[in-house]
């Protein structure tokens, strides 16, 4: 009898401890998350296992950098020309997207009404 009391406070300080963690993370994640409105990864591109190239925007310029393990490096400064062309490739892959999901929606209604009409049939 007396372990089964061990365990239950075991198990109740381990709850109390893993409860205390995340208050404390979620304290201290508001003096460490820093605010990211001044540099954003536009896309990113894996070239090997530990390199890539991605678009950068930092305030309000949009750079081609390198990144890997040993280190980053700023390749190229888009030109306002090709960061236009580039956010206008973006929007067009989103819609894309998007109507391929209405493309699916589309086909699962079909699918629904194809199927109640085989249960009117029967």
């Amino acid at each position: 009898m007396d372990i089964y009391i061990t365990v239950l406070k075991t198990i109740i300080f381990l709850i109390i401890i893993i409860f205390m963690i995340n208050i404390c993370l979620k304290f201290l994640g508001k003096y460490t998350n820093q605010s990211r409105k001044n540099f954003r990864v536009v896309q990113k591109i894996v070239v090997s296992k530990t390199s890539s190239i991605g678009i950068v925007q930092i305030i309000d310029a949009y750079y081609v950098m390198s990144f890997s393990e040993n280190r980053n490096e700023i390749l190229k400064e888009l030109s306002d020309y090709e960061v236009t062309r580039l956010l206008n490739s973006l929007e067009n892959s989103k819609k894309s997207e998007n109507s391929s999901k209405n493309f699916k929606q589309v086909l699962q209604d079909m699918n629904d009404k194809i199927q109640e009409l085989k249960k009117r049939k029967r």
